[in-house]
């Protein structure tokens, strides 16, 4: 995999990645012992096999995420809360935007 370097304050991207290295951590990464990188490397492929066509999801309607994207169903949309400091970002942009 390589490494996602994104611009300054959008940081989008990040958060599935840093979503998914969790999951492979906790469910896993610390219940095994690896003697070599390339058992960790083989270790990571078999998990990711398994996470996609072998692990059901609630939020899949409890599909594996192979079986949603091949039946076209998107998962449940969840509420993002609306972040304060954004918004008065964006207002105080607005704000400048219309001033100049």
């Amino acid at each position: 995999m390589i490494q996602s370097m994104s611009r300054a304050r959008f940081c989008i991207d990040n958060g599935p990645i840093e979503g998914i290295w969790g999951i492979i951590k906790s469910e896993m990464y610390y219940i095994s012992d690896f003697n070599t990188e390339e058992e960790l490397r083989e270790a990571i492929r078999e998990y990711i096999d398994y996470y996609n066509n072998g692990r059901y999801q609630e939020r899949y309607d409890n599909l594996t995420p192979t079986d949603a994207a091949m039946q076209s169903k998107l998962p449940k949309q969840y509420p993002i809360p609306i972040n304060k400091r954004i918004e008065n970002y964006r207002a105080k942009l607005a704000a400048k935007q219309q001033s100049a």
